[in-house]
Order: C-alpha cells, then structure tokens, then sequence
C-alpha cells in the first residue's frame, strides 16, 4: 500500500520535471535519455546490493514485461498525446491500464479482488473522468481522434500486462527461491524498454530523419530528476507494490498521481486548480483510503 501512494507521488514529481524537460528536449529524446540514466543507475545498484536478483526465465518474462510497457507503451502514449491531447490520453491510459490489470489477473494469476475494492476503483476512476474528461469538443479530425484514442489504449494495454507479466516473474522466481527485488525487477524492465526504445530512435533518425528543434543542455538537470523521480525510484517502489497488491490495487491507486499534480501545479506553478478538479482530488483520495482498508 504504502509503495503505491509513493508511487504516485513520485510520478507527480517526475512529470514536473518532464514538463520543464520538454521545454528545451523532443519527447523522445528525452526518453530514450530518462531511460538510459535510469538504467545505469539502477543496474549498478542491482549488482552491487542484489547481485542474486535474477532468474533466467523469469528474467525474460520482465524483460518481456518491460518492452511492453516502457517500449511499445510509451510510442504508443507519445503518439496518443500528438494526436489527442494529455486530457483525453491520462483519462483512456489510466483507465484501460487499470481495469486490463486486475482482470489479468483474474485470468493468470487467478487472484480475484472484494467487491468493495471494485467498488473504490470505481471511484477513483470516476474520479479522473470528472477531472480529465475534456470540457469542450476538441477540434480533432475524426480520423485524429480514432488513432488517438486506440494509441491511448494500446499504452494502458502495456502497463496493465506489464504488471501483470511482472507478478508472474515475481512468483516463478520465488518458486525456485530466489527473490527478485523491486529495484532488480525495475532494472530489467527498463533496460528492456529502454533498448527497444533505441532501437526505434535509430531506426527513425537513419530511415525517417527529420530536423527536430535544437535540444537544449540547460534542462539536463530537470531530466535527471525526472530519471530519478520517475524510472528509478517510481518503478522500483511501483514493482514493490506488485508483490503485495494485485495489479488493479496497485494501477488504480498510481493512476491518482495526475490528480496529485492538481495541488503540485498550484505550490509550484501559481495555478489555481477548478472546483471540479478539487472534487476529483477528494474522491480519489476516499477511493485511496478504501482500497488500504480492504487489503
């Protein structure tokens, strides 16, 4: 419970300063980097501290795990939010990522959730359609619009597998005595996005090269907290959450850090959040609360 909420909070510090990053830095450029640092980072303290932190099939599976989310994911949430914008592609990731979650499951894991856990997911969930459902109708084509909406989905298809597929590794790997820890887990699965993510940057700058707007060193600092923030200690704490959370608990209660951005936006930014957004904030903040007491 307790690395779910921390979670969420550090993914809100991390998209402050992905934001400030992308002032200065293409989006994916600044991934592909985000990924790489995180990466050495957390590969040098996997093999420093758990040097016995992996198990070659259930390895594999997080590294299958990790190219879902963090590769095919992430292209496709990118590719989501050029076309339909951050409201409608937060609300569409989210939602898919955690109702595919828990109902993987169901089906893989056999572990089914209380009726009243359902219930508070609901709530939350409610809660970021009051809070990210477009206001006005957006001036998106319709065929804008469908590629938008199926990118969004596919993204929160790759996050509800991937923690599902992490919570198989997870359980293979302890079956033959070996525990994978949340930071081990999290290495492997960003090394395996961040590959698959180079892979398809180079392919793209030799095969589709196209001038991009001149990346900026000064925001260098910005996107090595949002490694921190985000891939390093967001994933780890995320992947810990796994191991005593079904994926729709810990998806649903990760899913509230763009609400934790609402106050965030205001202390940092001067931006005065909407009374909807407040509700919203408050509503998932009792959906929170219900999930912990039904654990």
């Amino acid at each position: 419970m307790g690395y779910a909420i921390t979670t969420a909070l550090l993914f809100a510090f991390s998209a402050i300063c992905n934001t400030r990053v992308s002032r200065g830095m293409d989006q994916i450029t600044a991934n592909l980097i985000r990924l790489t640092l995180s990466t050495v980072i957390l590969g040098i303290i996997t093999c420093i501290y758990f040097p016995d932190s992996f198990h070659i099939y259930a390895s594999s599976i997080l590294c299958l795990s990790g190219l879902i989310g963090f590769g095919i994911g992430d292209i496709a949430l990118f590719f989501a939010l050029s076309k339909i914008g951050s409201r409608l592609t937060i609300l569409i990731n989210f939602c898919t990522a955690t109702v595919i979650g828990a109902f993987a499951d169901i089906i893989f894991l056999k572990e089914s959730m209380k009726l009243t856990t359902w219930l508070f997911i609901f709530l939350i969930l409610t809660s970021l359609t009051l809070a990210f459902f477009p206001d006005k109708k957006q001036n998106h084509s319709h065929k804008k619009l469908k590629l938008g909406i199926i990118a969004a989905f596919i993204a929160g298809l790759g996050q509800g597998f991937g923690a599902t597929t992490s919570r198989i590794a997870e359980r293979i790997a302890f079956h033959d005595d070996i525990l994978i820890t949340g930071i081990s887990q999290a290495f492997q699965r960003v090394f395996a996005g961040m590959v698959f993510l180079a892979l398809i940057y180079s392919v793209k700058k030799i095969f589709f090269y196209k001038k991009t707007k001149t990346q900026s060193s000064r925001v260098i600092h910005w996107l090595i907290f949002a490694a921190l923030f985000g891939p390093v200690c967001g994933v780890a704490c995320f992947q810990e959450s796994l191991r005593t959370m079904t994926s729709g608990e810990s998806m649903a209660i990760v899913s509230t850090s763009p609400l934790i951005l609402i106050p965030l936006a205001y202390i940092f930014e001067k931006d005065v959040p909407s009374k909807k957004s407040v509700a919203a904030t408050f509503l998932a903040i009792i959906g929170i609360i219900g999930i912990c007491l039904n654990l």
